[in-house]
């Protein structure tokens, strides 16, 4: 039986923004949208999308981080139709802090009348302070998926991915992957060739190559490191060519080995060597984008045994190889 306010075919698609919502985790899912119905008309379909963009707050014009006003056809509070599939965009962490618990409220009480529940980018924050996360695999922007998971240990954080799908809910990585996750959406809704299709107008691959993790840092923010993790970060980072020893870094600060691991380990969520290999990674990553250094000399100063092992780190965590990843991201003056 057809949904008052939802014509046969039509799927009703939320967009919901957040103060300081970033333009392109909205635009970039609604030309998505829209394109897949311009389409689908010119087929005689008689299928397709409504899009609503609707405030997380009480007021209808949201400012973006770029400072574009948006205009919402509705709130929280009016929502008057069935919702097919609500995708709640990004925006900066501090915002977070002063949303009204009536949001929490709405997507707690929304979830079990809705078939689809996502997020873009940092949208999974708030999905994830409803409780709607807890127990699924997720993903979100590479430069926060730590402090998700610190913050929410009953989910699992995966940073790699530029979407994921665990039915009921749909979460992506940083800003442009809202499009990946959108075109996933149309494919699972109309098929494949018509997410081709949409793709190749909107000049994107229907499925990118690659991972997130090729884009940021393997190891978290240095802001949101703990002390002791700075300390430890701060005492090596001048000498990854060199030999290092858990035993030297434990030494260097005064501690017993046993005990150095063990409160590492609490303060990371790393072993020291895992903490270690991820420093050198990030140092090499560095260098091949910056410097015109061989890849072995790279490998020496890094503190790897031979450019083979750079390489199957390198293959291991971002899988690129060295080479590959030069190509891609070397910059250029």
């Amino acid at each position: 039986m057809k949904k008052e306010g939802q014509s046969a075919g039509v799927k009703n698609i939320v967009l919901l923004a957040l103060p300081q919502v970033q333009l392109l985790d909205i635009a970039g899912p609604l030309d998505v949208f829209t394109a897949a119905n311009r389409f689908l008309s010119s087929h005689s379909h008689d299928g397709g999308y409504r899009v609503y963009l609707v405030s997380g707050t009480s007021e209808k014009v949201i400012c973006s981080s770029s400072g574009m006003s948006l205009s919402c056809s509705h709130n929280i509070y009016d929502i008057d139709f069935p919702v097919d599939t609500l995708l709640v965009a990004g925006t900066t962490l501090c915002v977070l802090d002063k949303i009204s618990p009536d949001l929490y409220h709405y997507l707690r009480n929304v979830k079990p009348e809705v078939r689809r529940l996502g997020s873009v980018c940092v949208g999974a924050f708030v999905l994830a302070k409803a409780g709607l996360l807890d127990g699924k695999q997720v993903t979100t922007h590479w430069k926060f998926a730590d402090t998700l998971q610190k913050s929410y240990p009953k989910l699992e954080v995966n940073v790699n991915p530029f979407f994921i799908c665990d039915k009921p809910v749909y979460t992506s990585g940083g800003v442009s992957s809202g499009m990946d996750l959108a075109l996933a959406l149309l494919e699972e809704d109309f098929g494949k060739p018509l997410a081709t299709e949409v793709a190749r107008h909107l000049v994107l691959h229907l499925k990118r190559s690659g991972i997130q993790s090729q884009f940021g840092n393997v190891l978290p923010e240095y802001e949101v490191m703990s002390p002791f993790t700075k300390d430890v970060r701060d005492l090596l980072k001048d000498k990854l060519g060199e030999i290092i020893t858990v035993e030297y870094m434990a030494d260097s600060l005064n501690m017993s080995t046993r005990n150095f691991s063990r409160v590492f380990v609490k303060e990371s969520g790393m072993t020291p060597g895992k903490f270690l290999e991820k420093m050198r990674l990030d140092q090499a990553k560095n260098m091949l984008e910056y410097t015109d250094m061989s890849v072995d000399m790279i490998a020496d100063k890094c503190g790897f045994s031979s450019s083979v092992s750079l390489r199957r780190i390198f293959l291991k965590n971002i899988s690129l190889s060295p080479a590959q990843y030069r190509k891609a991201f070397k910059t250029t003056e």
